[in-house]
Order: C-alpha cells, then sequence, then structure tokens
C-alpha cells in the first residue's frame, strides 16, 4: 500500500504517517456486507457515534463511522482492497454536493440483465457511494394487466425483481421504475390488441393516442400497478420525446393540433396517481421546454412549462451533447430559478448505437453537466445509459465511467487510478479502455465501416446503415490503425479484446478484405460476452448482422 485512494475523494482525509496496526477482520461487521464483499472475521469493531456529516476514523482495533452507515461502511470496503494484513490510523470526512445520486439503466431495448449482473452493478453502485437506482422497463415489468405485455422479450419474474429491490435495500440503495406511458410505447403498442391505441397508425412509432380515453385509462391501469408494486418513493413516469402526440389519429378528429394540451391533462392524471400512492413522480423535461423542438413548435409548447403542475414532480433535466459550461447553465436555467429545486441533472453515458461507449463525449458531458449543477446548487444527477439500437455496448464497459461519473460529481475528478485499484486493473489495460474510447470504434462509424461497407453490397437489419465515404473510410482507418499500433500486443481481458477485433475486422471490410470467417468469430465472440452479462432474448437482434454479413460475403466471395 502507497498512499490510499477513496472514492469519491474525501473532504478531510488525515493518515497518521508510519502508523498502522495488524488487521485480521471484523467481529461485528454485517452479516450481509461481510457476505458480498468477502471481509474476514477478526477481533476489529465497528463502533457507530453521533456526529454530524459522514466519515470513519480508525483506531488499533476499533473502526469508528458516523453519518450515512452505507458510506462508511463503502469506505472501509475500499479501504480494506487496499490493504493487507495492516491497516493505518487515519480520519477522514466525506460532504457530498448530490444528495440523490443515481444511475439509470435501460433494459428495455436490448439485453437484459441477468439476476447475477443485476446484483453485481448494485455492489458496484454501493461501493462508489450511489443511492438511487432505476430501471427503464417500458414491456419488461412483470405485468399483472397483461401477462403478454413483454413476453418472450426476456422481462424481470416478479421473484427477479422482489430479489433486486432487496438487494438494492441492503445495499443503501432505492431501486425506483422508469415507465413510457406516452411515448417510447412501440413494444406495447404493436401487440395486436393494443395497436388501436396508437396515436399513429403505425404503431411502431410508440406514441399512445391521448385523445382516446381507453387509451390514458389503460395507461394509468399499468402506472398503478407499479406504484401498488414498487416500496421505493420515487416513480420515473417518462414523459420525453413525444414529437408524434397530437400529428396522428387525434389530429384527425377535430383537424385541430393539441398535442401540448393532450400531453399536460394525461402528465396530470399521471402526476395524482403517484401522489395518492404518498410517492414522487419524476419525468423528463425536454417537453416541458421544448428544448429539442423547432422554434415554431417550441412557441406552441412554451405554455406547457408555465403550469404549476410541474411543481409536484422533480425533472429530470437530459443533455448528452459535449457542451461547454455556458450550454449547460442555459439548459438548467431553461426550467426557471424557481424550479432549480425540482430538478435533478441527468448526464449520458454515450453507449448507445454503439459496441462501446464514447469516453470521450461522455467525461466532456459528465464534467461540464455535473460542474454547472454543483455551482448552481442542483439536488442531484441520474446517469443514464441507453440500448438505441440494441444496446450492443457490453455492461462491463461502462464501471469505469460510472466510477468517474462519481469521483467528477463528488470527488476531485482524478477517477484513472482509482479504477485501477478498485479494479484491479494494469495500465496497459486502462490506456486500451480510453485509447477505445475516444477514436471512432466507440462511435457509429464502426459499424458503418462493418456493415454498410462489404465490397459493393450494403445489408442493413434493423436500422439502415450507410456506407463510409471516400474521406471518412481514410479518415477511419488511420484513427483505428493508430489506435491498434499503440495498444499492440498488450494482454486484455475478453470484452476489450473483443473490441479490438472489431476494429480489426471493421479495417479488413473497408479494404474488401474480410472473410466470412472474420464475421462468424465475431458472432460467436460476442454471443459468448452476452450471455455472461444477460438473458438469451434480444441476442439474435445483436448477431444477425455478423451472420448476414457472413452469408453475403460466402455468396458474393
Amino acid at each position: 500500500m502507497d498512499i490510499l485512494k477513496i472514492v469519491p475523494e474525501p473532504s478531510i482525509f488525515h493518515i497518521e504517517k508510519d502508523k498502522k496496526y495488524p488487521f485480521d477482520g471484523f467481529s461485528n461487521f454485517p452479516l450481509f456486507l461481510r457476505e458480498e464483499f468477502n471481509i474476514p472475521y477478526g477481533r476489529w469493531k465497528i463502533e457507530k457515534i453521533e456526529r454530524g456529516g459522514n466519515g470513519i476514523s480508525i483506531e488499533d482495533g476499533v473502526v469508528r463511522i458516523w453519518g450515512d452507515e452505507y458510506v462508511g461502511y463503502a469506505t472501509i470496503i475500499q479501504i480494506i482492497k487496499q490493504t493487507e494484513r495492516y491497516i493505518p490510523a487515519l480520519k477522514l470526512e466525506e460532504k457530498f454536493n448530490f444528495s440523490f445520486r443515481g444511475y439509470h439503466l435501460d433494459i428495455a431495448r436490448g439485453g437484459v440483465p441477468t439476476l447475477k449482473t443485476f446484483k453485481g452493478i448494485l455492489r458496484w453502485l454501493f461501493l462508489l457511494k450511489y443511492n438511487y437506482f432505476g430501471i427503464y422497463f417500458e414491456d419488461l415489468f412483470p405485468w399483472k394487466y397483461d401477462p403478454q405485455i413483454g413476453k418472450g422479450r426476456g422481462r424481470l419474474t416478479g421473484e427477479e425483481l422482489d430479489e433486486i429491490i432487496g438487494y438494492g435495500k441492503k445495499l443503501g440503495i432505492e431501486v425506483f421504475p422508469s415507465l413510457e406511458l406516452t411515448g417510447h410505447m412501440e413494444h406495447i403498442l404493436t401487440l395486436p390488441k393494443y395497436r388501436e391505441y396508437s396515436e399513429w397508425h403505425r404503431p411502431w412509432e410508440g406514441c399512445l393516442d391521448l385523445s382516446n380515453s381507453r387509451a390514458r385509462e389503460f395507461a394509468i391501469n399499468l402506472l398503478e400497478e407499479v406504484c401498488e408494486y414498487f416500496p421505493s418513493h420515487y416513480i420515473h413516469i417518462g414523459g420525453d420525446e413525444t414529437w408524434a402526440l397530437g400529428r396522428g389519429k387525434s389530429l384527425n378528429k377535430r383537424w385541430i393540433f393539441r398535442g401540448d394540451e393532450l400531453y399536460k391533462e394525461h402528465y396530470k392524471d399521471m402526476i395524482n396517481v403517484v401522489s395518492e400512492y404518498n410517492k414522487k413522480p419524476i419525468m423528463w423535461g425536454d417537453m416541458l421546454t421544448g428544448v429539442y423542438l423547432t422554434p415554431d413548435e417550441r412557441k406552441r409548447w412554451s405554455h406547457v412549462l408555465e403550469d404549476n403542475l410541474w411543481d409536484r414532480v422533480t425533472i429530470a433535466n437530459w443533455d448528452y451533447t459535449k457542451g461547454d459550461k455556458s450550454h449547460f447553465l442555459k439548459i438548467i436555467d431553461s426550467f426557471g430559478e424557481t424550479r432549480k429545486l425540482n430538478q435533478i441533472v441527468a448526464p449520458g453515458l454515450s453507449d448507445w448505437n454503439t459496441f462501446y461507449p464514447n469516453f470521450e463525449t461522455a467525461l466532456i458531458n459528465i464534467k461540464n453537466f455535473l460542474d454547472v449543477a454543483k455551482e448552481e446548487g442542483i439536488r442531484g444527477f441520474l446517469l443514464t445509459s441507453w440500448g438505441d439500437d440494441g444496446k450492443e455496448s457490453l455492461f462491463s464497459f461502462l464501471d469505469p465511467l460510472i466510477l468517474a461519473t462519481m469521483e467528477i460529481a463528488e470527488g476531485n475528478s482524478k477517477w484513472e487510478e482509482k479504477w485501477k485499484i478498485l479494479a484491479d486493473e494494469n495500465d496497459e489495460v486502462l490506456r486500451a479502455r480510453k485509447l477505445f474510447g475516444g477514436s471512432p470504434i466507440a462511435t457509429p462509424l464502426l459499424k458503418r465501416a462493418l456493415f454498410g461497407n462489404t465490397k459493393s453490397f450494403n445489408i442493413s437489419y434493423t436500422l439502415p446503415i450507410s456506407p463510409l465515404s471516400e474521406k471518412e473510410r481514410e479518415e477511419y482507418k488511420e484513427k483505428v490503425e493508430n489506435v491498434l499500433s499503440n495498444i499492440g500486443d498488450s494482454p486484455l481481458p475478453s470484452d476489450l479484446d473483443f473490441i479490438k477485433r472489431l476494429g480489426e475486422v471493421s479495417l479488413l471490410n473497408i479494404k474488401n478484405r474480410a472473410k466470412k470467417e472474420d464475421f462468424i468469430e465475431l458472432s460467436e465472440r460476442y454471443a459468448k460476452l452476452w450471455l455472461e452479462e444477460r438473458k438469451a432474448e434480444g441476442l439474435e437482434r445483436a448477431i444477425e448482422r455478423f451472420w448476414g454479413l457472413a452469408g453475403m460475403v460466402d455468396i458474393f466471395g
């Protein structure tokens, strides 16, 4: 042990030089935490004391903790992980800028984590001192209202969800549901019996027809079931990107656009339902400000934000760009001065529509958004991971960014050394992670190089993929070759080694040298990694592109 590293960096951290004590384990460490984190049994004791703030102090045989005991235990576990037979005398205090420190995971548009993976995510969140975990279900909640909803898509069973909620509670983490009951309902509205509730005649767009009283009643019934089920204080009721609202069946009835009014009426009903269950609603804020609408549409929606209805919700204010601090100040200010206390900011991991998260975009987004949030006194953050285009990015790739977010939010932003210690990872592997994350491999360009440019034909499954232009191809080739050259033959864990191979095959493909065996190999390796962390449902969508290309190469040579 050289210098102890704690996530996040404590506000006060004093280690007594050359003063350390033999450590053999604890006699009264909480049994659940002892078993989950392999804490040895020994002579040492934990003493809880009354004192302001959060902190721990260590003397021979005694660790005193005060404040949030989960924070204290997580800090102790971090210390034990870095020491062997001796623990130094020390005192540290921890202060948090954000009372709400959350992580939000989309399980609806890719593979559903196994119970083992969920528990691993929760253990990591606990160790890093997150206190909220939102699960974005869409249709994958264990519905009793209609068991056909989500059937065949790997939805969670009641037993699995109970265990996830209970496991989180034992770690001091509130697990709460994140729903979509207006937009993003395509997996429900495409079921034959619910197509009549779709705003558009093409239900794959996923917007509920809020001019249909039966459709609204249907959404309320689903919400009530979730409110009854979850013991959480928070219920996320969605509300983002409802761009189709008011433009389909509801428009046809009177030929008058009423999307804004229908939105407000529907969300008033849902907010009332959540309140009746003595819970607090969270909702996305983009439609309230119209931030991603055209200027004309924004004017049409402007009166919606003026309603005091939104004072009853926690607004999850999302933005995933690489904007500077002035950009994020505008995003936060867009709800008005009086609503700053109602906000939590929601940066993103940039892990959608790609096999690997874009570290460069994610870290700029997270740092600038959270830095401004701290300056403006925002009370919380909700780090988001989305599954657009099938959630191809493995959950294992997100762990360093989840750590970095907490260190940026509550520490000194210096996350790399702490990641190496807590993840037990060497410099070469961390370097590879960052190189991949700052290259075209971590962008949709990778998929275009792989799937959009196979000799003279273009094959596409699920979403259209265009080939790279000549200029893009040359730039991609240069940058990816440079990354692979810098990584060299360094041994990598299996998930990162797969990303390296993806990069290699993408280069072969744009040179028209990829073989069917290359795509079959990628398919087999990816399937194995997928099944190590997810249920099988959804895998076929993720690998069909590999098999499709293997077949095309075999046919056309």
